[in-house]
């Protein structure tokens, strides 16, 4: 919460003043044209040895890779996210890094960057940034803390909305820009193509062995994987893989998937003993944390993704941030109060409550009147469609992976708001209703219900529903234990319709939970469940959950 309002602070000041000063970092916004090496006061890098060939992909050996501002802050620009422009005259050109090595950038002549070229660049050409500092600034934004800032000055030397919206995504990462003088938000946003589903395991993806010993025994196992996209968010589990270890105490191994398009790390999932899907629970990655504000740890089971850090996840091959694969080696069984796998289109029961993921392929920058939320994504695409929702049987319209910590703060609050719709609905009475679903706290198959919100509309619908919502929800009290967290719902709201004009159908209703819901772990990652449920009548088709979003409010 700290961290949070420190950052608010430093916008308003950097908003205020900081682009008049002519300072590199101003309260934790980084400004763009003091990261944009090669241009004004800011230092140029330069070839030292002849390139290759002209239209082909060659290697350039720079002088040295590293640079120091005029306010005097180190960074090191050279990377595969950010563009470089090489040359003068008519052999200028901007292309971006295939490959990078420059792990010792002040040693002369060590540091090289390959690229296609377009011509043939040689001794004594400059090398500048290709974003004038966006992509340098954003980056450096990540492991130096911080948002990216522009203003007119970074227009001034050529900085347009197309790089913006070209820019390499980062968790947690926001521009803010004052180029018009009131301040716009660019935060990243999933495109409209949802995260792929890894193809099936097979006898060469999944072993079992009793080196190292586990605790899967000698019995039948459905094991899956799913995507992680580059905020955090899961994509759809892969087709069950039935195994059976030849003997107790194996282990299973699991190579990294390769065909999870966009994404940067995978989650794994196993059935217990002799089950099927959809009862396949999560392997933790991470242990429980053991104080409140602390970060869960990794395991050991696998390398896990540095690119975000909301869902903990084993790393895959993603060339755009340069991370290699990692395999994982899981030695124990998970148990039934883990969440379970995210499939999309796959119908819940009552007694299992099946996460509809939110993985995406794509992010992009986005304006926004608003800055994005540390630990979740604030605005999201419609999600993938189900099939059609049976009387009283729930269904998981939506699921938002959030990162651990998010919610341990006792009075952090949140807002989720979001619209539904069907065009074939003869519902009567409607719930929506919030599941908080992480590691320990569960009921095999479902999480934790923090809200609900129901109403019976006056007519029942006539094919077309829509259903808008809001609820807000509140910490009363952290805990780094599995089941030691609370959170109180402090006011929400359900509106229903079943025409445009709302003559037919017209109902509102509010939340009906009453005091805080405890057992909760908010330590660990965790996911919130969005889920319909009408009784009586019947859905002939799926509803869309869209414009789902989520804001800190307090």
């Amino acid at each position: 919460m700290r961290k949070l309002i420190s950052t608010i602070v430093g916008v308003l000041l950097f908003t205020a003043c900081a682009f008049a000063q002519n300072v590199t970092t101003f309260n934790g916004i980084n400004k763009a044209t003091s990261f944009a090496y090669g241009y004004g006061s800011v230092p140029a890098l330069t070839v030292g040895l002849p390139g290759g060939t002209a239209g082909t992909s060659y290697a350039l050996t720079l002088n040295y890779g590293q640079i120091t501002t005029p306010a005097g802050i180190v960074f090191n620009p050279l990377s595969v996210t950010a563009p470089i422009s090489v040359g003068v005259g008519t052999s200028f050109e901007t292309v971006t890094p295939t490959a990078v090595s420059c792990s010792t950038p002040l040693i002369y002549q060590t540091c090289t960057v390959t690229a296609t070229f377009t011509y043939a660049h040689g001794t004594g050409d400059v090398v500048r940034s290709g974003t004038f500092g966006l992509q340098e600034a954003l980056n450096y934004s990540t492991t130096g803390g911080g948002q990216a800032g522009i203003d007119s000055s970074w227009t001034a030397l050529g900085g347009t909305s197309a790089i913006i919206t070209a820019a390499v995504p980062w968790p947690d990462t926001t521009i803010v820009d004052t180029r018009a003088g009131a301040t716009v938000y660019w935060n990243p946003q999933g495109g409209a193509t949802v995260m792929t589903t890894p193809t099936t395991l097979t006898s060469s993806t999944v072993t079992a062995a009793t080196t190292p010993a586990g605790t899967f025994a000698n019995s039948a196992y459905t094991v899956g994987v799913a995507c992680v996209d580059a905020m955090g968010q899961e994509g759809p589990v892969s087709t069950g893989y039935a195994i059976t270890p030849s003997a107790g105490s194996s282990s299973l191994t699991f190579v990294a998937p390769t065909n999870c398009v966009g994404a940067v790390g995978y989650t794994i999932y196993s059935t217990l003993a002799s089950a099927s899907y959809p009862l396949a629970y999560e392997i933790p990655l991470v242990t429980q944390p053991t104080a409140i504000g602390a970060n869960p740890v990794s395991n050991g089971y696998c390398t896990l993704t540095t690119i975000e850090t909301i869902t903990p996840a084993c790393a895959v091959t993603n060339t755009t941030y340069n991370q290699a694969a990692s395999n994982a080696v899981v030695t124990a069984i998970p148990v039934n109060t883990s969440p379970i796998a995210p499939q999309a289109s796959t119908v819940s029961t009552t007694s299992v409550y099946v996460p509809n993921p939110n993985g995406r392929t794509t992010y992009s920058y986005v304006p926004s009147s608003r800055m994005s939320l540390p630990g979740v994504t604030s605005g999201n695409l419609a999600f993938p469609i189900s099939a059609a929702d049976a009387t009283t049987v729930p269904s998981v319209l939506g699921t938002l992976n959030i990162s651990p910590q998010f919610m341990n703060y006792p009075g952090r609050t949140i807002e989720i708001c979001g619209k539904a719709t069907t065009s074939a609905s003869t519902a009567t009475v409607v719930a929506i209703s919030f599941q908080w679903d992480a590691f320990g706290q569960n009921t095999a198959g479902k999480g934790v219900v923090i809200g609900n919100l129901a109403v019976t509309p006056a007519t029942a619908f006539a094919t077309t529903q829509v259903d808008t919502f809001c609820d807000d929800f509140e910490t009363t009290v952290a805990s780094a234990s599995a089941t030691g967290g609370s959170i109180n719902t402090v006011g929400g709201y359900l509106n229903t319709s079943g025409v445009s004009a709302a003559a037919a159908g017209q109902a509102a209703g509010s939340d009906a939970t009453v005091g805080a819901v405890g057992s909760l772990n908010l330590a660990d990652p965790a996911r919130i469940n969005v889920i319909y449920t009408h009784t009586t009548g019947t859905d002939g088709t799926a509803l869309t959950l869209q414009d789902l979003t989520v804001k800190v409010i307090n």
